[in-house]
């Protein structure tokens, strides 16, 4: 049994240490994943406790789980999507048609090597940010969070074959709009004619 599934297993059992420890160890991933659904900082503090407390009142009802990561993530997401309801009643969300969240990056997102100039990063953040919020979040779990296409599934309510392509339909929107700037700025500054 892996170390993770040990820790649920004696939360379940009412371990106190135990959810202290988990809370512990994927605070930071939750609140980054957080910060980019909603964007408020203290939404996302509060959505992360309020989580936390709801899986100690309804550890009774909960099962073991094989990976803790993707599934307090989908916990996490699905709580803040409550809280979004619960803040404004009159959006209804309905997660098959509508992504609730404006999933965006930022050039602090990323730890890029020394020979990418300052401007290519932004030309990446902005590409990213065109792309569907569906597409930028499940390039983040991907990418920055390195959950696989399964764990991605779950996550975001949705099967396989749809994360995989989401990811190649985003993935390939950064590369066309990466390709249309770079023509752009070459015919501006190039003559190809003579």
């Amino acid at each position: 049994m892996k170390e993770n599934q040990l820790l649920w297993k004696s939360f379940l059992e009412g371990n106190k240490e135990a959810i202290a420890t988990i809370f512990l160890l994927f605070h930071d991933d939750l609140y980054r994943y957080g910060l980019r659904l909603a964007g408020n900082t203290d939404m996302v503090e509060d959505s992360i406790q309020d989580l936390f407390l709801q899986l100690w009142k309804n550890r009774q009802n909960l099962r073991p789980v094989d990976n803790l990561k993707p599934y307090l993530f989908k916990s996490f997401r699905n709580h803040m999507i409550d809280n979004l309801e619960l803040r404004n009643p009159v959006m209804q969300i309905e997660i098959d048609f509508e992504h609730p969240f404006e999933f965006n990056y930022s050039p602090e997102d990323f730890i890029i090597q020394q020979q990418v100039s300052e401007e290519n990063q932004l030309k990446i953040v902005d590409a990213l940010n065109k792309l569907s919020s569906r597409q930028r979040e499940a390039i983040y779990l991907r990418f920055f969070e390195e959950l696989d296409f399964d764990m991605i599934a779950i996550i975001m309510d949705m099967n396989v074959q749809s994360v995989r392509n989401t990811l190649h339909r985003g993935l390939q929107g950064m590369r066309n709009l990466m390709l249309m700037h770079f023509f752009l700025l070459a015919s501006s500054g190039f003559d190809f004619l003579s």
